[in-house]
């Protein structure tokens, strides 16, 4: 793994993880959606034994970048 790649995965986790549920919750997101981002490799998630734990910031900056604003 280079280095970059490892500081990128150290500043997605530095701000904590959230569980699928704690994902839908924040984003509004249902939990089919999540785990469909999860597996086109959209959104990046940890797996701990069985469970699988969302970056809050790596949820946080796909919501950034989907984004519309309109003027």
């Amino acid at each position: 793994m280079s280095m970059e790649a490892r500081d990128v995965r150290w500043k997605l986790a530095s701000d904590g993880f959230m569980t699928i549920r704690d994902a839908e919750q924040f984003s509004g997101l249902r939990k089919s959606k999540l785990y469909a981002l999860m597996a086109d490799g959209s959104l990046p998630y940890a797996k701990i034994g069985g469970a699988r734990r969302i970056p809050k910031r790596a949820l946080i900056e796909f919501l950034a970048r989907n984004l519309v604003i309109r003027e």
